[in-house]
């Protein structure tokens, strides 16, 4: 079909505006689907079957979307509204959107601890690390033997760890306004500068928290 051709086509159903709706992301165009309107803001189904084909190849040739993701931009949706120009002899594409941003959380819990568990700690351990996909993990600060009793205070210790950082919430808020906090988070107490015991005597727990964020473009 030439561009003439659509146009004709367009005036005589009387379309105003066609409305591309899409997402994508992942390095591909997700869903797609295009609402033609005419001059009573109803949905015109004629004029999907005669132009769909035109408007969607015009719009993939004039308009440029961004779908390639990097872990941190995930992608972009929003419309892309063709209509007449003014003098109504080509068609005008103009883009609204919104794109996607993983963004990483970074706060600090500090968890109360016993005082067997706070000389354990001060005395054994170099770090502990875990995460969403991970349970917590000990790395320990020099060679030792485990028996029964310290056996018994890790595992509670550990426990203690997985719950507090499996309910956290993060205040993200002020920073990131608007923003949806996603499963995913993870630590790692060497990222607090080795400091892994704060000066009230709680474990020191540096996390990251993974939250979705959404900016008009």
């Amino acid at each position: 079909m030439e561009n003439e051709e659509a146009i004709k086509i367009w005036k005589e159903l009387n379309i105003t505006q066609a409305d591309f709706k899409f997402y994508c992301g992942g390095d591909s165009m997700g869903d797609t689907d295009i609402v033609f309107e005419n001059k009573d803001n109803e949905n015109c189904k004629v004029a999907y079957d005669k132009l769909f084909t035109y408007i969607e190849d015009l719009i993939y040739n004039r308009v440029e979307f961004y779908d390639a993701s990097d872990g941190h931009y995930m992608g972009e949706a929003g419309h892309v509204y063709v209509e007449l120009n003014h003098n109504g002899d080509d068609f005008e594409c103009s883009k609204t959107s919104e794109s996607e941003w993983n963004e990483t959380f970074v706060s600090v819990i500090n968890i109360p601890l016993t005082s067997d568990e706070r000389e354990f700690v001060e005395k054994n351990v170099s770090s502990i690390v875990g995460g969403f996909d991970d349970s917590p993990m000990i790395n320990y600060s020099r060679d030792l033997i485990i028996t029964d009793k310290s056996e018994k205070l890790i595992e509670e210790l550990l426990q203690k760890v997985d719950e507090e950082t499996q309910e956290f919430v993060p205040d993200f808020e002020d920073e990131l306004s608007g923003g949806e906090l996603q499963e995913w988070y993870t630590y790692d107490t060497s990222d607090n500068n080795n400091d892994i015991i704060n000066s009230e005597g709680e474990l020191s727990i540096p996390i990251d928290n993974n939250v979705c964020v959404y900016r008009e473009e």
